[in-house]
Formats: structure tokens, C-alpha cells, sequence
């Protein structure tokens, strides 16, 4: 009896020896389970990642000089005390939707970082560079056409109050024109557009 089940033994054993040495026979079995379980922790790293860096309390209250600035002067803004209550995060305008982007945003994003480490510390040290973050933005959307504002807002249901406004989006609908080029001082301190920047508009509404 003890030898029967002895050899029942061997036979699971072997069982599972002979599978496992069969996997290994085919590198591509190998690979896929590789991608699998790479995937199964990479994807969910990889959103907690994106979740975390996206968080206003990353954006705005990490750095001193981000919190002092830009971050209050949102607080100040149309876009913080909306009558509806909404309240667009830092990540809802300046990070893309989808993953795979929205990584990519936070790797071009260390050029904070590196302009902190280079002694942009305070509100003064982040004037003199200013104009140069807002006019990289700004072509930024200006080359997406405003696909972050879009994400938010449809431009045929937008009503403006007055009569001028409702004539400069009808002009803008009928025209293709994209929202950064009219609301590029919408959130933050107003900064005079570059000449690049003007430029480029006009190309965009010539093309």
C-alpha cells in the first residue's frame, strides 16, 4: 500500500517536471509568460505612478515656489470658483489623457526639477522665468489644439454672457480657432505672448 502511494507520489512529480520542462522547450511560452506577469506589475505601478505625480498635492504643494505662484493664482482664478462647483486639478490641463502620455509628460515635466536644482527656489527666481514656462505651454496647446481644455469643455455649448463673446466664439467655431489662442491668460499671472507664439497663431488659422 505505502509503495503504491509512494509511486502516486512520483507520479505527480513527474507530472509536474515533465510540464515544466516543456515550457521551457519553447523560448516564446517563456516570453509571453514573462509579458504577462510584467504586466500584471507594471500597469498598476505605473497608474499609482501617474495618480501620484498628477495630484495637486504633488503640482502645487510639493515645491514652495509652485505653491507661492502659480498654484495660488489658480485659487484666484474662474477656473477655482466656478458657480457649478467644478474644480479642474493642475493634471486636467497640463498632463494629456492615456497613459502612455501622460508618462511621457511627467518625464518632460523633471525640467522643473532640473530648473529647481538650478536655484529657481523662489517666487522672484520663478518670475524671471516666467514668460518662458508659459510660452512653452502655450505652444504646447496651441500644437494640440487646446485638447485639455477640450476634455472639459464643448465648444458648441459654451454661452458667453456678453454680446462680444458670443460673436467671438461663433467667429471661432466657424474659423477652427483653438481656445489657447484667445484664452492664453486665462489661469495664471498674465504674461505678454511671444512673438513666436503670435506667429504661430496665425499659421494655425492660415493652415
Amino acid at each position: 500500500m505505502e509503495a503504491a502511494d509512494h509511486d502516486k507520489r512520483d507520479d505527480g512529480h513527474t507530472g509536474r517536471v515533465s510540464w515544466v520542462r516543456r515550457i521551457f522547450r519553447y523560448p516564446v511560452v517563456l516570453i509571453l509568460l514573462a509579458l504577462v506577469v510584467g504586466g500584471i506589475i507594471a500597469v498598476p505601478t505605473t497608474e499609482a505612478v501617474d495618480r501620484y505625480f498628477s495630484s495637486d498635492k504633488f503640482c502645487a504643494n510639493t515645491c514652495h515656489v509652485m505653491t507661492t505662484t502659480v498654484a495660488a493664482e489658480r485659487h484666484q482664478s474662474v477656473h477655482w470658483t466656478t458657480p457649478t462647483g467644478v474644480r479642474p486639478s493642475c493634471a486636467d490641463c497640463h498632463i494629456s489623457q492615456g497613459l502612455t502620455v501622460a508618462m511621457w509628460d511627467h518625464v518632460v515635466g523633471t525640467r522643473d526639477l532640473i530648473a529647481f536644482l538650478r536655484g529657481v527656489r523662489t517666487a522672484e527666481a520663478f518670475e524671471e522665468v516666467r514668460a518662458e514656462g508659459a510660452d512653452r505651454v502655450r505652444m504646447k496647446m496651441l500644437a494640440n489644439d487646446s485638447q485639455n481644455c477640450r476634455n472639459c469643455h464643448v465648444m458648441e455649448a459654451i454661452q458667453p454672457e456678453r454680446v462680444r463673446g458670443q460673436r467671438q466664439h461663433a467667429e471661432a467655431i466657424e474659423t477652427g480657432t483653438t481656445c489657447i489662442a484667445c484664452h492664453y491668460n486665462l489661469v495664471h499671472k498674465e504674461v505678454e505672448p511671444s512673438e513666436d507664439f503670435l506667429r504661430a497663431i496665425t499659421a494655425a488659422e492660415k493652415g
